[in-house]
């Protein structure tokens, strides 16, 4: 059945393709017999493309291994949602090759609109990729980060109530100085806790990273867990390891069908949509640093640098008194210190954007070859090599390290830093 079937098809190629023939007459003399062992011929390489694709190179460890050990847990319970949000978003890429770029009629479809369906599956996709052990301990610092944070202005602001707190009240729910106290201190207590988990956090979850390939010291992942941007950066690291993982798994799949082309196509289709999830992050990132943190940056640059020159002029001017003047010259120092730590911000800006430009580059041709493979095998099914070039890409490509992050030179570059991560995360 198969092999008539390809014969049909292998036939309709012949009668499109002027090449074997001068004229029409011709394409009819031909001989069914050869037509037959042709077809049988082309059919045994078919299975043999299918196959390979899906047989560990020997750049590849061959290694047998269960599910369980090729993805992560939390990627495994969320498979069925995260493999039919990229089968949804695959069908609206083909559909998208029929749609007009822009519509001016409202409510129709055009590119745009079903672009945006597209990255909303992929949202979707992702939002099981992120999981993983380094993944969760990610989540867990950056909550344990903000509840220290809630936790300071409260501890701030039971400060300020007890300046003025009764030493004794008759109303129960009054703040009387003592219950301030005692707040003040479970309150210091509580963030002293937390800061010793975050200490741990942040050494498992450098072990962690350093299991799949991301390698920092603890001081460097804390760094990186303060900036602005590092969240994103280590998202997209854990989101990287577990799409290697998941292809590995479609290969392991497929080693079961390798003679339907349509579940071959539907495995394609699906590390195409991979390859675009990578992409949509990447591109994200790029465009947050571009649109929002360096816009933020040269802001508070803009207005320290301001603030700088009126405190040095003023420091020099007799009018206002020593002590006046010695004021002023320190606020000039501590903008000096602003404008310092924010430009050395930019500079771990641009590095990470340019590493993220460099793994966008690969990961694009390698997005290119996965459409082109995927339009044959869906028009055709030749097919070779396309997952494995793919693994090799993966571990080829280093773009996803981080960039170097530099230890502050004092505590106060150290204050400086983390209060500038406030205001572009606030502003």
């Amino acid at each position: 059945m198969r092999k008539n079937l390809l014969a049909g098809l292998i036939l309709a190629c012949l009668l499109c393709n002027c090449a074997y023939a001068s004229d029409w007459k011709s394409y009819f003399k031909v001989d069914w017999d050869e037509v037959g062992n042709y077809a049988t011929e082309k059919w045994n390489d078919a299975s043999d493309y299918v196959t390979g694709l899906f047989t560990k190179s020997k750049d590849v460890k061959a290694e047998k291994v269960s599910s369980d050990e090729i993805l992560p847990p939390e990627v495994a319970q969320g498979w069925d949602k995260l493999t039919n949000s990229l089968t949804d978003a695959l069908t609206l890429r083909d559909k998208n090759e029929k749609l007009p770029k822009k519509s001016w009629i409202p409510f129709k479809e055009d590119q745009q609109s079903n672009t945006k369906k597209i990255n909303a599956l992929l949202d979707s996709a992702l939002s099981i990729l992120v999981n993983g052990e380094a993944g969760t301990m990610r989540r867990e610092a950056s909550a344990l980060r903000d509840k220290v944070e809630k936790m300071r202005v409260e501890l701030d602001d039971l400060r300020n109530k007890r300046i003025n707190a009764p030493e004794s009240s008759y109303l129960p729910w009054r703040l009387t100085r003592d219950k301030a106290e005692r707040k003040i201190a479970e309150l210091q207590e509580e963030i002293q806790v937390c800061e010793e988990n975050l200490k741990v956090i942040n050494s498992k979850l450098t072990a962690s990273l350093n299991e799949i390939g991301l390698e920092l010291t603890e001081t460097q992942t804390d760094i990186l867990l303060n900036s602005v941007t590092g969240d994103d950066l280590l998202q997209n690291t854990v989101v990287f390891s577990n799409v290697k993982a998941v292809v590995e798994k479609l290969e392991q799949l497929a080693q079961n069908e390798t003679n339907s082309l349509e579940i071959t196509r539907r495995y394609t289709g699906l590390y195409l949509v991979l390859n675009d999830l990578l992409i949509h992050t990447q591109e994200e990132l790029v465009r947050k640093i571009d649109g929002e943190y360096k816009a933020k940056l040269n802001a508070i640059i803009n207005e320290a640098e301001n603030l700088r020159k009126d405190a040095l002029t003023k420091s020099n001017q007799n009018e206002y008194s020593q002590a006046q003047r010695k004021s002023f010259a320190s606020n000039a120092q501590a903008n000096a210190m602003t404008v310092k730590v924010a430009n050395l911000y930019i500079e771990l800006l641009n590095s990470q954007r340019k590493g993220t430009m460099e793994s966008l580059k690969s990961l694009r041709l390698n997005r290119d070859l996965a459409e082109n493979t995927y339009k044959t095998v869906r028009s055709s099914g030749e097919l070779r090599g396309l997952i494995h070039s793919g693994l090799k890409l993966f571990d080829a490509v280093d773009a996803l390290k981080m960039p170097e992050l530099k230890v502050f030179e004092s505590g106060v570059m150290r204050m400086e830093f983390e209060e500038i991560n406030r205001r572009l995360r606030k502003e």
